[in-house]
């Protein structure tokens, strides 16, 4: 009985010892902690563009755009593209652009461009497929925008999401004439022919400046109808056809020819 309540004493003499040696948090310790400094922010700068424009520019410590947005006091609409998004931290430029519609968002294809090359192993006035081109595509983004007063439809965004591949084509020459029969006096007989209209078209099947068929056209290189080829091809291919029939032009042009 003795030994028990000795031990007792001897165990809540050491629990008033550690107390008293401060385990645990004390006041000084409490002290320091609140003495330590907190980081302030820094102010750093921001411009706001509103559609494209610079609105205005501030020095900030706003944690969100939102923020930055009313700081600044620019309330924002419905529908309005705010980049970085309202709830993002701000970046150096903040974009507003003003919607009366929400964006609608389309795949549009882009067209081939097109490389023209000379060549002379290409017969005149034809051209050679080198390289198939190959359509791009483009994601844009399509809403309503207020312009001018008036409610438009425009495109406020637009990503290449492929690129187009250039179409190459080998592009023949262009003579200006064929031999001895350029001298001959071609707009007179065009005159006559069509009246001097390369896109002249009669109902019983004669095409262009000098009234080709089809027939005699294909026959010297021509493809496609007569009156979708350029005059200088025209000229160019009634030249060929006038040698084609040793310069009888009797039996292609009877009616006209006598102005050559």
């Amino acid at each position: 009985m003795r030994l028990s309540v000795v031990i007792t004493s001897v165990a809540m003499l050491a629990v008033t010892a550690i107390s008293a040696s401060g385990c645990g948090t004390s006041k000084a310790d409490d002290q320091k902690v609140a003495d330590v400094p907190r980081a302030t922010p820094t102010p750093h700068k921001v411009v706001v563009m509103v559609d494209h424009k610079k609105r205005t520019e501030t020095m900030t410590t706003a944690g969100t755009v939102r923020d930055v947005l009313t700081q600044v006091g620019i309330q924002l609409g419905t529908h309005d593209l705010v980049t970085p998004p309202a709830d993002a931290a701000p970046a150096a430029t903040i974009k507003v652009i003003r919607l009366l519609s929400d964006p609608v968002t389309k795949l549009v294809k882009i067209p081939p461009p097109i490389v023209r090359k000379k060549s002379s192993k290409v017969p005149a006035f034809s051209q050679r497929v080198l390289r198939k081109g190959r359509t791009g595509l483009k994601q844009v983004q399509i809403a309503y925008v207020k312009r001018h007063g008036k409610k438009v439809k425009a495109v406020i965004a637009q990503q290449i999401k492929r690129k187009p591949v250039s179409q190459i084509l080998a592009i023949g020459p262009q003579p200006s004439g064929v031999g001895a029969a350029a001298r001959l006096n071609w707009a007179a007989l065009a005159r006559c022919e069509s009246g001097g209209n390369p896109r002249a078209v009669n109902p019983a099947g004669y095409y262009g400046l000098y009234q080709f068929n089809r027939q005699s056209w294909a026959s010297v290189g021509g493809s496609g109808l007569p009156s979708q080829a350029s005059a200088a091809e025209q000229t160019y291919r009634a030249q060929l056809l006038y040698n084609r029939v040793g310069g009888r032009w009797q039996g292609q042009w009877p009616n006209c020819g006598r102005y050559l």
